[in-house]
Protein backbone atom coordinates (compact mmCIF):
# COMPACT_ATOMS: atom_id res chain seq x y z
CA UNK A 1 0.00 0.00 0.00
CA UNK A 2 1.39 3.41 -1.00
CA UNK A 3 1.74 5.90 1.87
CA UNK A 4 0.64 9.44 1.04
CA UNK A 5 3.20 12.00 2.22
CA UNK A 6 1.69 14.63 4.52
CA UNK A 7 3.60 17.45 2.83
CA UNK A 8 2.00 17.04 -0.57
CA UNK A 9 -0.44 19.04 -2.66
CA UNK A 10 -2.34 19.10 -5.93
CA UNK A 11 -3.40 22.48 -7.31
CA UNK A 12 -6.60 21.96 -9.28
CA UNK A 13 -7.38 24.23 -12.24
CA UNK A 14 -8.84 27.48 -10.96
CA UNK A 15 -12.35 27.97 -12.30
CA UNK A 16 -12.94 30.88 -14.66
CA UNK A 17 -15.79 32.85 -13.08
CA UNK A 18 -15.44 35.81 -15.44
CA UNK A 19 -18.36 36.90 -17.59
CA UNK A 20 -16.23 36.19 -20.66
CA UNK A 21 -15.48 32.45 -21.12
CA UNK A 22 -12.48 33.49 -23.24
CA UNK A 23 -10.72 34.40 -19.98
CA UNK A 24 -10.10 30.71 -19.31
CA UNK A 25 -6.50 31.19 -20.46
CA UNK A 26 -6.02 33.57 -17.53
CA UNK A 27 -7.33 31.20 -14.83
CA UNK A 28 -5.27 28.36 -16.32
CA UNK A 29 -2.19 30.57 -16.30
CA UNK A 30 -2.63 31.51 -12.65
CA UNK A 31 -3.03 27.84 -11.74
CA UNK A 32 0.19 26.92 -13.50
CA UNK A 33 2.10 29.78 -11.87
CA UNK A 34 1.00 28.66 -8.39
CA UNK A 35 1.99 25.06 -9.18
CA UNK A 36 5.42 26.25 -10.29
CA UNK A 37 5.79 28.48 -7.23
CA UNK A 38 5.02 25.65 -4.81
CA UNK A 39 7.67 23.43 -6.44
CA UNK A 40 10.19 25.89 -5.01
CA UNK A 41 9.26 24.86 -1.46
CA UNK A 42 11.86 22.32 -0.41
CA UNK A 43 10.32 19.13 0.97
CA UNK A 44 6.87 19.66 -0.57
CA UNK A 45 5.59 17.15 -3.13
CA UNK A 46 3.62 18.98 -5.82
CA UNK A 47 1.54 17.13 -8.39
CA UNK A 48 2.44 18.10 -11.95
CA UNK A 49 0.21 20.23 -14.14
CA UNK A 50 -0.96 17.42 -16.43
CA UNK A 51 -2.42 15.32 -13.61
CA UNK A 52 -3.95 18.32 -11.84
CA UNK A 53 -5.57 19.49 -15.07
CA UNK A 54 -7.03 16.01 -15.64
CA UNK A 55 -9.78 17.15 -13.25
CA UNK A 56 -10.61 20.31 -15.16
CA UNK A 57 -14.38 20.74 -15.63
CA UNK A 58 -15.02 17.54 -13.67
CA UNK A 59 -17.02 17.26 -10.45
CA UNK A 60 -14.94 14.73 -8.49
CA UNK A 61 -14.93 14.33 -4.71
CA UNK A 62 -11.74 15.77 -3.24
CA UNK A 63 -11.10 12.53 -1.33
CA UNK A 64 -11.06 10.58 -4.59
CA UNK A 65 -8.71 13.17 -6.10
CA UNK A 66 -6.36 12.80 -3.14
CA UNK A 67 -6.30 9.01 -3.56
CA UNK A 68 -5.70 9.16 -7.31
CA UNK A 69 -2.92 11.73 -7.07
CA UNK A 70 -1.39 10.50 -3.81
CA UNK A 71 -1.57 13.86 -2.02
CA UNK A 72 -2.64 14.99 1.45
CA UNK A 73 -3.97 18.40 0.43
CA UNK A 74 -5.78 19.90 -2.53
CA UNK A 75 -5.99 23.57 -3.50
CA UNK A 76 -9.15 24.71 -5.26
CA UNK A 77 -9.92 28.18 -6.49
CA UNK A 78 -11.62 30.51 -8.89
CA UNK A 79 -10.72 33.65 -10.82
CA UNK A 80 -12.98 36.52 -11.79
CA UNK A 81 -11.42 39.05 -14.17
CA UNK A 82 -13.19 42.28 -15.15
CA UNK A 83 -11.26 45.00 -16.96
CA UNK A 84 -8.38 45.91 -14.64
CA UNK A 85 -9.72 44.10 -11.56
CA UNK A 86 -9.33 40.49 -10.47
CA UNK A 87 -10.80 38.48 -7.63
CA UNK A 88 -9.11 35.20 -6.74
CA UNK A 89 -10.70 32.80 -4.28
CA UNK A 90 -8.55 29.98 -2.92
CA UNK A 91 -9.22 27.19 -0.44
CA UNK A 92 -6.92 24.50 0.90
CA UNK A 93 -8.64 21.19 1.63
CA UNK A 94 -7.46 18.13 3.52
CA UNK A 95 -7.84 15.28 1.05
CA UNK A 96 -8.44 12.52 3.60
CA UNK A 97 -11.77 13.90 4.85
CA UNK A 98 -12.57 17.04 2.82
CA UNK A 99 -11.94 19.34 5.80
CA UNK A 100 -11.25 22.95 4.80
CA UNK A 101 -7.93 23.98 6.31
CA UNK A 102 -7.92 27.54 4.97
CA UNK A 103 -9.70 29.85 2.53
CA UNK A 104 -9.37 33.47 1.46
CA UNK A 105 -10.49 35.98 -1.17
CA UNK A 106 -8.01 38.27 -2.89
CA UNK A 107 -9.24 41.45 -4.60
CA UNK A 108 -6.52 43.12 -6.61
CA UNK A 109 -5.79 45.18 -9.67
CA UNK A 110 -4.31 43.38 -12.67
CA UNK A 111 -0.98 45.16 -12.17
CA UNK A 112 -0.62 43.24 -8.88
CA UNK A 113 -0.99 39.80 -10.48
CA UNK A 114 2.53 38.60 -9.63
CA UNK A 115 2.35 39.85 -6.05
CA UNK A 116 -0.98 38.12 -5.41
CA UNK A 117 0.25 34.83 -6.93
CA UNK A 118 3.28 35.03 -4.66
CA UNK A 119 1.08 35.83 -1.65
CA UNK A 120 -1.24 32.88 -2.30
CA UNK A 121 1.67 30.46 -2.78
CA UNK A 122 3.38 31.60 0.42
CA UNK A 123 0.16 31.35 2.44
CA UNK A 124 -0.50 27.83 1.12
CA UNK A 125 3.03 26.69 1.97
CA UNK A 126 2.68 28.22 5.44
CA UNK A 127 -0.63 26.42 6.03
CA UNK A 128 0.91 23.08 5.05
CA UNK A 129 3.82 23.77 7.39
CA UNK A 130 1.43 24.70 10.19
CA UNK A 131 -0.68 21.54 9.78
CA UNK A 132 1.86 18.93 8.71
CA UNK A 133 5.32 19.96 9.88
CA UNK A 134 8.38 21.99 9.02
CA UNK A 135 9.10 23.22 5.48
CA UNK A 136 11.85 25.50 4.20
CA UNK A 137 10.02 28.43 2.60
CA UNK A 138 11.73 31.26 0.74
CA UNK A 139 10.82 34.88 1.31
CA UNK A 140 9.31 34.99 -2.19
CA UNK A 141 8.24 32.15 -4.50
CA UNK A 142 7.33 34.22 -7.56
CA UNK A 143 9.29 37.04 -9.14
CA UNK A 144 7.72 39.20 -11.82
CA UNK A 145 9.13 38.10 -15.22
CA UNK A 146 7.91 41.35 -16.80
CA UNK A 147 6.57 44.69 -15.64
CA UNK A 148 4.27 44.87 -18.67
CA UNK A 149 0.88 43.38 -17.77
CA UNK A 150 -0.30 43.24 -21.38
CA UNK A 151 2.85 41.34 -22.40
CA UNK A 152 2.14 38.82 -19.63
CA UNK A 153 -1.51 38.59 -20.65
CA UNK A 154 -0.53 37.83 -24.26
CA UNK A 155 2.02 35.28 -23.08
CA UNK A 156 -0.66 33.44 -21.08
CA UNK A 157 -2.87 33.37 -24.19
CA UNK A 158 0.02 31.93 -26.18
CA UNK A 159 0.75 29.24 -23.62
CA UNK A 160 -2.94 28.34 -23.37
CA UNK A 161 -3.06 27.58 -27.11
CA UNK A 162 0.44 26.08 -27.16
CA UNK A 163 -0.59 23.48 -24.54
CA UNK A 164 -3.36 22.17 -26.78
CA UNK A 165 -0.53 20.24 -28.51
CA UNK A 166 -1.85 20.45 -32.05
CA UNK A 167 -0.69 22.32 -35.15
CA UNK A 168 -3.37 25.00 -34.90
CA UNK A 169 -2.67 25.56 -31.21
CA UNK A 170 1.07 25.87 -31.77
CA UNK A 171 0.53 28.36 -34.61
CA UNK A 172 -1.81 30.48 -32.48
CA UNK A 173 0.63 30.22 -29.61
CA UNK A 174 3.46 31.61 -31.75
CA UNK A 175 1.27 34.53 -32.84
CA UNK A 176 0.45 35.49 -29.25
CA UNK A 177 4.07 35.02 -28.16
CA UNK A 178 5.18 37.40 -30.92
CA UNK A 179 2.62 39.97 -29.77
CA UNK A 180 3.90 39.57 -26.21
CA UNK A 181 7.48 40.26 -27.35
CA UNK A 182 6.28 43.36 -29.21
CA UNK A 183 4.85 44.65 -25.93
CA UNK A 184 8.02 43.86 -23.95
CA UNK A 185 11.16 42.76 -25.84
CA UNK A 186 12.89 42.08 -22.48
CA UNK A 187 10.36 39.39 -21.44
CA UNK A 188 12.12 36.02 -21.84
CA UNK A 189 9.25 33.52 -21.64
CA UNK A 190 7.63 34.22 -25.04
CA UNK A 191 11.04 33.75 -26.71
CA UNK A 192 11.26 30.33 -25.08
CA UNK A 193 7.69 29.55 -26.12
CA UNK A 194 8.46 30.30 -29.76
CA UNK A 195 11.80 28.48 -29.55
CA UNK A 196 10.10 25.37 -28.20
CA UNK A 197 7.37 25.53 -30.86
CA UNK A 198 9.92 25.62 -33.67
CA UNK A 199 12.00 22.92 -31.97
CA UNK A 200 8.94 20.66 -32.01
CA UNK A 201 8.27 21.45 -35.66
CA UNK A 202 11.90 20.72 -36.48
CA UNK A 203 11.69 17.36 -34.72
CA UNK A 204 8.55 16.44 -36.67
CA UNK A 205 9.87 17.45 -40.09
CA UNK A 206 13.66 17.69 -39.84
CA UNK A 207 13.43 21.20 -41.30
CA UNK A 208 16.67 23.21 -41.06
CA UNK A 209 14.77 26.51 -41.22
CA UNK A 210 12.74 25.55 -38.14
CA UNK A 211 15.93 24.52 -36.33
CA UNK A 212 17.51 27.88 -37.06
CA UNK A 213 14.42 29.78 -35.90
CA UNK A 214 14.40 27.75 -32.68
CA UNK A 215 18.10 28.53 -32.16
CA UNK A 216 17.58 32.25 -32.74
CA UNK A 217 14.66 32.62 -30.34
CA UNK A 218 16.27 30.51 -27.62
CA UNK A 219 19.47 32.55 -27.78
CA UNK A 220 17.47 35.75 -27.38
CA UNK A 221 15.61 34.30 -24.42
CA UNK A 222 18.75 33.10 -22.66
CA UNK A 223 20.36 36.53 -23.04
CA UNK A 224 17.51 37.80 -20.85
CA UNK A 225 17.09 34.86 -18.43
CA UNK A 226 19.37 31.82 -18.19
CA UNK A 227 17.50 30.34 -15.20
CA UNK A 228 14.23 29.39 -16.89
CA UNK A 229 13.23 25.73 -16.71
CA UNK A 230 11.07 26.24 -19.82
CA UNK A 231 14.08 27.66 -21.66
CA UNK A 232 16.31 24.69 -20.86
CA UNK A 233 13.49 22.28 -21.67
CA UNK A 234 13.09 23.92 -25.08
CA UNK A 235 16.85 23.73 -25.64
CA UNK A 236 16.88 20.05 -24.66
CA UNK A 237 13.98 19.37 -27.03
CA UNK A 238 15.82 21.02 -29.91
CA UNK A 239 19.11 19.25 -29.26
CA UNK A 240 17.68 15.80 -28.61
CA UNK A 241 14.61 15.49 -30.81
CA UNK A 242 15.69 17.67 -33.74
CA UNK A 243 19.49 17.25 -33.73
CA UNK A 244 19.86 13.85 -32.01
CA UNK A 245 22.61 15.32 -29.83
CA UNK A 246 22.23 13.02 -26.84
CA UNK A 247 24.96 14.45 -24.61
CA UNK A 248 23.80 18.05 -24.67
CA UNK A 249 20.15 16.94 -24.62
CA UNK A 250 20.76 15.05 -21.37
CA UNK A 251 22.60 18.00 -19.86
CA UNK A 252 19.82 20.44 -20.70
CA UNK A 253 17.03 18.14 -19.48
CA UNK A 254 18.88 17.87 -16.17
CA UNK A 255 19.12 21.67 -15.96
CA UNK A 256 15.37 21.99 -16.49
CA UNK A 257 14.68 19.34 -13.83
CA UNK A 258 16.96 21.07 -11.32
CA UNK A 259 15.09 24.34 -11.82
CA UNK A 260 11.62 22.76 -11.53
CA UNK A 261 11.54 19.25 -9.99
CA UNK A 262 7.79 18.89 -10.64
CA UNK A 263 8.08 19.58 -14.38
CA UNK A 264 7.86 15.94 -15.37
CA UNK A 265 7.93 16.66 -19.11
CA UNK A 266 11.67 17.28 -18.72
CA UNK A 267 12.22 14.00 -16.89
CA UNK A 268 10.08 12.23 -19.47
CA UNK A 269 12.36 13.69 -22.15
CA UNK A 270 15.31 12.25 -20.27
CA UNK A 271 13.60 8.84 -20.08
CA UNK A 272 12.98 8.99 -23.84
CA UNK A 273 16.60 9.94 -24.43
CA UNK A 274 17.86 6.95 -22.43
CA UNK A 275 15.40 4.76 -24.32
CA UNK A 276 16.80 6.02 -27.63
CA UNK A 277 20.37 5.10 -26.63
CA UNK A 278 19.29 1.68 -25.31
CA UNK A 279 19.80 2.30 -21.58
CA UNK A 280 16.44 0.88 -20.58
CA UNK A 281 17.30 0.55 -16.88
CA UNK A 282 17.89 4.30 -16.47
CA UNK A 283 14.91 5.09 -18.67
CA UNK A 284 12.62 2.95 -16.51
CA UNK A 285 13.93 4.50 -13.28
CA UNK A 286 12.94 7.92 -14.57
CA UNK A 287 9.46 6.78 -15.61
CA UNK A 288 8.82 5.41 -12.11
CA UNK A 289 9.72 8.77 -10.60
CA UNK A 290 7.61 10.64 -13.16
CA UNK A 291 4.49 8.67 -12.33
CA UNK A 292 4.68 9.54 -8.61
CA UNK A 293 4.34 13.23 -9.50
CA UNK A 294 2.18 12.87 -12.59
CA UNK A 295 0.07 9.70 -12.32
CA UNK A 296 -2.60 10.86 -14.79
CA UNK A 297 -0.44 11.62 -17.81
CA UNK A 298 -1.21 9.16 -20.64
CA UNK A 299 2.06 10.06 -22.35
CA UNK A 300 4.09 8.99 -19.31
CA UNK A 301 2.46 5.54 -19.36
CA UNK A 302 3.12 5.40 -23.09
CA UNK A 303 6.80 6.21 -22.53
CA UNK A 304 7.01 3.41 -19.97
CA UNK A 305 5.29 1.05 -22.40
CA UNK A 306 7.74 1.89 -25.18
CA UNK A 307 10.61 0.80 -22.93
CA UNK A 308 8.89 -2.56 -22.36
CA UNK A 309 8.12 -2.83 -26.08
CA UNK A 310 11.72 -2.27 -27.11
CA UNK A 311 12.79 -4.75 -24.42
CA UNK A 312 10.45 -7.22 -26.19
CA UNK A 313 8.27 -7.56 -23.08
CA UNK A 314 5.01 -7.14 -24.97
CA UNK A 315 2.62 -8.14 -22.13
CA UNK A 316 4.16 -5.46 -19.88
CA UNK A 317 4.00 -2.97 -22.73
CA UNK A 318 0.29 -3.71 -23.10
CA UNK A 319 -0.26 -3.08 -19.37
CA UNK A 320 1.24 0.39 -19.77
CA UNK A 321 -0.80 1.09 -22.90
CA UNK A 322 -3.97 0.03 -21.09
CA UNK A 323 -3.09 2.46 -18.28
CA UNK A 324 -2.59 5.25 -20.84
CA UNK A 325 -5.91 4.50 -22.53
CA UNK A 326 -7.68 4.41 -19.18
CA UNK A 327 -6.65 8.05 -18.73
CA UNK A 328 -7.28 9.01 -22.38
CA UNK A 329 -9.26 6.47 -24.44
CA UNK A 330 -8.42 8.34 -27.66
CA UNK A 331 -4.65 8.49 -27.15
CA UNK A 332 -3.51 7.48 -30.63
CA UNK A 333 0.07 6.45 -29.86
CA UNK A 334 -1.11 4.00 -27.18
CA UNK A 335 -3.66 2.54 -29.59
CA UNK A 336 -1.03 2.01 -32.30
CA UNK A 337 1.47 0.51 -29.85
CA UNK A 338 -1.17 -1.89 -28.51
CA UNK A 339 -1.81 -3.12 -32.05
CA UNK A 340 1.89 -3.71 -32.60
CA UNK A 341 2.06 -5.73 -29.37
CA UNK A 342 -0.87 -7.96 -30.32
CA UNK A 343 0.72 -8.62 -33.71
CA UNK A 344 4.06 -9.54 -32.17
CA UNK A 345 2.33 -11.72 -29.55
CA UNK A 346 0.64 -13.59 -32.43
CA UNK A 347 -2.80 -13.04 -30.93
CA UNK A 348 -5.19 -12.29 -33.79
CA UNK A 349 -8.30 -12.70 -31.67
CA UNK A 350 -7.22 -9.87 -29.35
CA UNK A 351 -5.90 -7.80 -32.27
CA UNK A 352 -9.23 -8.05 -34.07
CA UNK A 353 -11.19 -7.36 -30.89
CA UNK A 354 -9.05 -4.32 -30.09
CA UNK A 355 -9.57 -2.93 -33.60
CA UNK A 356 -13.34 -3.32 -33.24
CA UNK A 357 -13.29 -1.61 -29.83
CA UNK A 358 -11.15 1.25 -31.15
CA UNK A 359 -12.62 2.41 -34.47
CA UNK A 360 -10.35 5.48 -34.28
CA UNK A 361 -7.28 3.27 -34.87
CA UNK A 362 -5.31 4.24 -37.97
CA UNK A 363 -5.02 1.76 -40.87
CA UNK A 364 -6.95 -1.18 -39.36
CA UNK A 365 -6.92 -3.17 -42.60
CA UNK A 366 -3.17 -2.72 -42.94
CA UNK A 367 -2.77 -4.08 -39.39
CA UNK A 368 -4.72 -7.20 -40.32
CA UNK A 369 -2.72 -7.52 -43.54
CA UNK A 370 0.55 -7.16 -41.64
CA UNK A 371 -0.54 -9.91 -39.25
CA UNK A 372 -1.24 -12.21 -42.22
CA UNK A 373 2.15 -11.43 -43.78
CA UNK A 374 3.92 -12.28 -40.53
CA UNK A 375 1.91 -15.46 -39.96
CA UNK A 376 0.84 -16.65 -43.45
CA UNK A 377 -0.18 -20.12 -42.26
CA UNK A 378 -2.76 -18.80 -39.80
CA UNK A 379 -6.35 -18.70 -41.07
CA UNK A 380 -7.79 -15.26 -40.25
CA UNK A 381 -10.15 -14.67 -43.16
CA UNK A 382 -7.65 -12.70 -45.22
CA UNK A 383 -5.93 -14.25 -48.23
CA UNK A 384 -2.40 -13.25 -49.19
CA UNK A 385 -3.63 -12.32 -52.66
CA UNK A 386 -5.80 -9.54 -51.20
CA UNK A 387 -2.98 -7.88 -49.29
CA UNK A 388 -1.37 -5.80 -52.10
CA UNK A 389 -4.67 -4.02 -52.83
CA UNK A 390 -5.23 -3.29 -49.13
CA UNK A 391 -1.76 -1.84 -48.72
CA UNK A 392 -2.05 0.11 -52.00
CA UNK A 393 -5.31 1.69 -50.82
CA UNK A 394 -3.44 3.67 -48.17
CA UNK A 395 -0.28 4.27 -50.16
CA UNK A 396 -1.08 7.91 -50.89
CA UNK A 397 -1.59 8.76 -47.22
CA UNK A 398 1.06 10.76 -45.43
CA UNK A 399 3.56 8.60 -43.60
CA UNK A 400 5.21 9.79 -40.41
CA UNK A 401 8.24 8.21 -38.70
CA UNK A 402 6.14 6.75 -35.90
CA UNK A 403 4.08 4.78 -38.45
CA UNK A 404 7.26 3.02 -39.57
CA UNK A 405 8.36 2.53 -35.97
CA UNK A 406 5.09 0.83 -35.08
CA UNK A 407 5.28 -1.48 -38.08
CA UNK A 408 8.67 -2.94 -37.09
Amino acid sequence: MTVTPDKSIAVLPFVNMSADPENEYFSDGITEEIINALTRVQGLKVTSRTSSFAFKNRNVDVRAIGRQLGVATVLEGSVRKAKNNIRITAQLIQASDGFHLWSKNFDRELEDIFAVQDEISLLIADQIRENFGHLEIREHLIEAPTQNVEAYNLYLKGRYHHLKWDSEGIEKGIQYYEQSIAQDPTFALPYFGIGYSYAMRASWRGDEAYMQKAEDYLKKGFRIDDQSYLGWFARATLNFWAKWDFKSGRRFYNKAMALNPSFTEAEEGLAELYTAVGDFEKAMAHTRNILTLNPLSPNHYYTKGVIHYLSRDYPKALESMEAALKVDPNFGFAIEMSLACYILLKDYEKLDGFLREHPQAERPEECRALYKLMYPDEAIGIGLSAIPSRVHKGADSTLFPWHLFLQV
